[in-house]
């Protein structure tokens, strides 16, 4: 019997924070059963790279307007939400007609692929050969060589386009292009290897909205993680000043108007005409004077002398002069 432990963890930090989240939501109390989604880990992951959002979306409105120069055709494309899938779903959920093309893109450790849907690329091929007001055709076997022409040229641009707009974030390096009308490539690839799946939907001229699909291995972006979130720009202490203390040095000696208010009188609008020079307004003794600085409040007081000279004494005082 082996007495030797594995250091290795049973699951991942990113695992165990979704296993956490999923716990933690209302739809967990019900005491049922139920079988936990792993994947959640890289989905977590994923949703964290944020920057691939704006990429994406710069990629599809560049290609958008290239394709539709290219086909003489409107093209509308969209970037939708990416998210994380196995190799073996992907399979699986592939349309019967397609077109695969992989490339070993560098920094990534092993192969990329875009998936182009069959119906996509009919529609291309059929916009591109003058018969746009007819409909297209049903398809039942795999994409014509036609398609499959059409299907390289379509990822010859997009593969280019992502490479000016990824840029900012990665340099990529971009190996030969091999392109397939079946998944046979893509079926040596472990079904449990995850991908991070980058949708784009389009839409030729009136026709229904298509799928594109760009696949990335999940572990070979996971190591460029750092250029995938927001860049944090933290900005220097900057030493203090000599001046910085000259001005406190200065600012208690600062002049400010301080006024104090003893009282009011009421009187009526007929007497307040009548006054003028020389005239005399009684003022009763106040129970309060009130103390303002540049015409705000910061004390009360009782009136009275101190010395031989009228004075107030505070009984209320606000030391908050900010």
């Amino acid at each position: 019997m082996s007495t030797e432990t594995s250091t290795d963890t049973a699951l991942s930090s990113d695992e165990i924070d979704a296993l956490v989240e999923h716990a933690e939501s209302s739809d967990f109390d019900d005491g049922q059963y139920r079988t936990h989604d792993f994947s959640g880990g890289q989905s977590l992951t994923l949703s964290k790279w944020t920057e691939l959002n704006g990429l994406c979306e710069k990629q599809a409105e560049a290609l958008q307007s290239l394709l539709t120069s290219e086909f003489g055709t409107s093209v509308e494309i969209t970037a939708q939400a990416k998210r994380f899938r196995l190799a073996g779903d992907l399979i699986a959920a592939s349309p019967a007609r397609l077109c695969l093309v992989s490339s070993l893109i560098k920094p990534f450790e092993h192969e990329t692929h875009l998936l182009l849907a069959g119906d996509l690329l009919t529609a291309l091929v059929n916009q591109y050969f003058g018969g746009g007001q007819l409909p297209a055709p049903e398809m039942l076997k795999r994409v014509t060589p036609s398609e499959q022409r059409v299907g390289e040229r379509v990822a010859r641009e997009f593969f280019r386009v992502m490479n000016e707009i990824w840029s900012d974030r990665l340099f990529l390096e971009f190996g030969d292009l091999f392109v397939d009308v079946t998944t046979d490539r893509f079926s040596v690839i472990p079904d449990k290897t995850g991908f991070a799946v980058f949708p784009f939907e389009v839409r030729v001229s009136d026709d229904r909205t298509h799928t594109m699909d760009l696949l990335i291995p999940f572990a070979s972006l996971e190591p460029q993680s750092g250029a995938l979130i927001p860049k944090t720009i933290e900005l220097p202490l900057e030493p203090e000043t000599t001046w910085g203390a000259d001005i406190r040095a200065a600012l208690p000696e600062v002049s400010v108007n301080v006024s104090g208010e003893i009282g009011n009188i009421t009187t009526t609008l007929r007497a307040l005409l009548a006054m003028g020079v020389g005239t005399v307004v009684p003022i009763e003794p106040p129970d309060k004077v009130v103390l303002s600085l540049e015409g705000r409040p910061i004390a009360d007081g009782k009136y009275g002398t101190h010395e031989g000279f009228k004075a107030m004494q505070f009984t209320n005082f606000n030391g908050d002069l900010s």
